[in-house]
């Protein structure tokens, strides 16, 4: 029973992140195409309608798509996709953002608003409770997923495990990295990691490699989608790998002065790790973006 409310839970919450994206890219419309198009002008802009859009479309992984397809046409030079893909790593943070807020007894009325919206506003905006809705469905699935794992908690074999990631981060980033490409969401990997971390399952250093680790393994898709694309368009898949692997770089070794940062912050263990997750990317991508010269350069010599 406990592993059918599990299946259940994993699938609402995939479920519920494609509702919740479909319906804000639905509001955004075809106009969102086009500023995207013009914000990419220069670097600068494009690193900042990349965290917007992302934020829009609540998916890293479906800009950097859009990138590659973008770059593809020769509607866009990889140049300037670059900064898309490091503002989109900030935009992805919001989901989770959001879903480390106590929420759960207002579920079932987020949902309920959500549906009538959709169901009777006629105009464009019934998109945006769709959108609502689809947020009340990813607090949904998470309480499921939580009462699913209660009773995998006495198993010695997960005990075990998880006693293993603890002292092997590098162990955790992979397992990240896996359960990411696995669900093509780091969002949806670190809504989990959230759950197994409040509940005491696995320590917050745990969780921040795990959080490391979801973030290269949300670049499997758009390497799938560049496999069949253009030089250029693999460039922009390439670099959102690289970015990740030198944003877990820098950070891995300081794992634990990290944990200990965000505790002395406060909050909830969920909400450090979500702290954690935005953290990981904002700095990453700040960091990346004065080597944007260097990294163009970098990659026509990896892929001429």
């Amino acid at each position: 029973m406990y592993l059918l409310t599990l299946v259940l839970g994993l699938c609402l919450l995939l479920w519920g992140m494609h509702i919740l994206r479909h319906g804000l890219q639905s509001f955004a419309g075809l106009r969102h195409h086009q500023v995207l198009y013009w914000m990419t002008a220069t670097p600068w802009r494009g690193f900042w309608s990349g965290s917007v859009s992302t934020a829009l479309l609540q998916s890293s992984t479906a800009l950097t798509v859009m990138a590659v397809t973008f770059v593809d046409a020769e509607l866009l030079p990889f140049e300037n996709a670059l900064a898309l893909i490091l503002g989109s790593n900030i935009g992805s943070t919001l989901t989770n953002q959001l879903l480390a807020f106590p929420l759960d007894r207002i579920t079932p009325y987020i949902m309920i608003l959500g549906a009538l919206g959709y169901l009777f506003i006629p105009n464009r905006w019934r998109f945006l409770t769709l959108s609502i809705f689809g947020l009340g469905v990813l607090f949904f699935a998470l309480s499921l997923l939580e009462a699913g794992m209660a009773p995998l908690a006495d198993r010695p074999a997960i005990q075990h495990f998880l006693q293993q990631l603890g002292d092997n981060h590098l162990q955790g980033v992979l397992a990240g990295t896996m359960l990411s490409a696995l669900l093509h969401s780091s969002s949806a990997t670190t809504g989990i990691v959230m759950l197994l971390t409040e509940d005491g399952w696995i320590t917050l250093p745990t969780a921040l490699a795990f959080i490391f680790g979801a973030n290269i393994g949300t670049c499997f898709t758009a390497v799938l989608a560049a496999l069949a694309t253009s030089r250029a368009a693999q460039r922009v898949a390439l670099f959102h790998v690289l970015l990740n692997v030198f944003g877990v770089l820098i950070f891995l070794p300081f794992v634990g002065p990290l944990a200990s940062g965000l505790t002395l912050m406060g909050g909830s263990l969920s909400r450090q790790v979500a702290n954690a997750h935005t953290i990981f990317n904002l700095l990453s991508s700040v960091l990346a973006f004065p080597l944007l010269p260097w990294a163009t350069r970098f990659l026509k010599k990896v892929l001429p």
